[in-house]
């Protein structure tokens, strides 16, 4: 090898090894500027149970109405009372419920494997309980326990739409078949007020499930992904490779909200260190996720628009301010007492199930 090729050999190692020492400079630029930015902000109002705080003013714009809140997003919900409140159970607002009593006490394993086949034409979830006597509580269906009185429900509605006569037909023969396998008898309510209720539910869940997403756009300079994600993870926010979106979760593991590219190239950890975009966009799905998150939201796009001299704007590019956060926080109250009055709070484990 010549001297001129090792040299050139040398002037490229050298280059290589200054392109990844300035890539872990920014990149610890970036962090820091994205920890003096949110190290400092207050207590974290998604992690409150007490209420919805105000929301302060920002710029100013208008809403659409054209039955979708502006600006856009899509978010899970974190709930006040807690993991436990999570745990699926059944419930007279959302499942036709089914009781099932035997002679003799039967094991949850032989209930579930005999459900798979028997249940396999219902198109909507169904849950199994049982009653823990000792505890005088029914809990969800364990296979190694046995129990003497159970219980099954079928989901009545979800984003699909409601359940129709011949789920509710296949799921009561497949409850029969079941009981009658385990020797119990199963008590079967009426099919009609069971559809009744599922189509009123199915129209309240139309006026509540709305979407909300807040984009954050250059005013001149592109978004380098090192800085987006130094930005999100400072923030709580953590790159998920299977929905492509950096996701807040509560303690539980329930997502929050969602940070995501507001251009076709998805977030994902082998691209995000080369990537630049021009906007990204932050998601709420309003039903799922509990009171004061949209103005956690809020204030996290302002700092992430301030961080990268941006703007906030609607999906036409329109800026948004004061007004516009003044009218949604007005709609997402009157969502918020909507549901709680049916027995149904945001983000709770029904919401959960019944917006899922």
């Amino acid at each position: 090898m010549s001297e001129l090729q090792l040299s050139l050999l040398a002037i490229g190692g050298v280059l290589v090894a200054g392109v990844f020492l300035y890539n872990k400079w920014q990149e610890l630029k970036y962090r820091r500027e994205a920890e003096a930015s949110f190290g400092s902000r207050h207590e974290d109002v998604l992690m409150r149970s007490d209420g919805d705080p105000e929301i302060g003013a920002h710029d100013a714009s208008d809403m659409q109405s054209d039955g979708r809140i502006e600006p856009a997003i899509r978010l899970s919900g974190a709930m006040r009372n807690g993991a436990e409140a999570r745990e699926p159970g059944l419930s007279k607002i959302l499942d036709l419920v089914v009781p099932i009593e035997a002679a003799e006490e039967v094991f949850g394993s032989t209930v579930l494997e005999v459900a798979v086949a028997a249940l396999a034409g219902c198109s909507k979830p169904v849950i199994w309980e049982g009653f823990d006597e000792a505890r005088a509580h029914w809990e969800v269906l364990r296979s190694e326990r046995s129990y003497s009185m159970l219980r099954a429900g079928l989901q009545l509605v979800d984003r699909r739409g409601s359940t129709h006569a011949e789920d509710i037909i296949a799921f009561g023969s497949g409850v029969q078949q079941i009981a009658s396998a385990a020797g119990a008898l199963a008590t079967m309510p009426e099919s009609a007020p069971a559809l009744a209720r599922a189509a009123e539910l199915d129209r309240f869940c139309n006026d509540v499930d709305i979407q909300i997403a807040l984009n954050v756009v250059s005013k001149s300079i592109a978004f380098t992904g090192t800085k987006i994600r130094a930005l999100a993870e400072a923030a709580g926010l953590v790159l998920d490779d299977r929905d492509s979106r950096f996701v807040r979760r509560d303690a539980s593991g329930q997502v929050l909200y969602m940070l995501a590219n507001l251009e076709p190239v998805l977030f994902r950890s082998d691209n995000i260190k080369s990537l630049t975009t021009s906007g990204i966009t932050l998601e709420l799905d309003v039903p799922r996720a509990p009171r004061g998150t949209f103005e956690a939201l809020r204030k996290l796009a302002a700092s992430l628009a301030h961080a990268l001299e941006a703007s906030i704007v609607d999906d036409n590019r329109q800026p948004l301010g004061s007004k516009a956060f003044e009218q949604i926080h007005g709609q997402l109250q009157a969502i918020y007492q909507s549901m709680e009055a049916r027995g149904i709070p945001a983000g709770s484990a029904l919401a959960l199930r019944l917006f899922s």
